[in-house]
């Protein structure tokens, strides 16, 4: 799945735990007035597919729409690169260039308060100017090192929990995984 092009909203197992992290992804895709999109969930619970399935469907329905998906690992790097050279500015900007932008995994930023600033910055600029904003996370309380500023109701916005693991939806029962689980 290079690029995540099989990632799509037809390959999305829809199960009840996901349902409406699945709702939540495709009223994003679909409406251009969108609020900004969290979604919550723990390690395999499709997260990243429904990242991927929201940036395949806006770039294949909307070819005028610039869409940026990237992890915050991704952003970290391009902060500190940009930071040996030039200024915080530039690193937002390049951000700002999109518009819809898509980043994976928050929760990776846990203790970084100098790049949660950064984001808290970029995210308001996206929200103030009305582009689209969606991230995932693994985690939703700030005692894990996140500031409530990230992560409060997907700020300002829609979020969603996946409860289970998405992954147990796409594998046939077998006692032998079972009992390794």
């Amino acid at each position: 799945l290079i690029g995540g092009a099989g990632y799509t909203f037809n390959s999305f197992e829809v199960t009840k735990t996901n349902r409406k992290a699945f709702e939540k992804a495709k009223q994003f895709t679909e409406n251009a007035d969108s609020k900004p999109l969290a979604i919550f969930g723990g390690t395999a619970t499709g997260k990243t597919h429904l990242l991927y399935a929201v940036k395949n469907a806006i770039e294949q329905n909307s070819l005028d729409l610039h869409v940026i998906l990237t992890t915050t690992v991704d952003m970290v790097s391009s902060l500190t690169n940009i930071s040996n050279s030039g200024s915080a500015e530039q690193f937002r900007e390049q951000y700002m260039q999109a518009d819809v932008l898509l980043v994976d995994d928050i929760q990776e930023l846990a203790g970084k308060e100098k790049t949660q600033d950064e984001l808290i910055l970029l995210f308001n600029m996206f929200y103030e100017s009305g582009k689209r904003f969606m991230m995932t996370s693994s985690q939703k309380e700030s005692h894990y090192g996140i500031k409530d500023r990230l992560l409060i109701r997907g700020f300002w916005g829609e979020f969603a929990v996946i409860s289970k693991p998405y992954i147990n939806a796409q594998l046939p029962a077998d006692e032998e995984r079972a009992v390794i689980r």
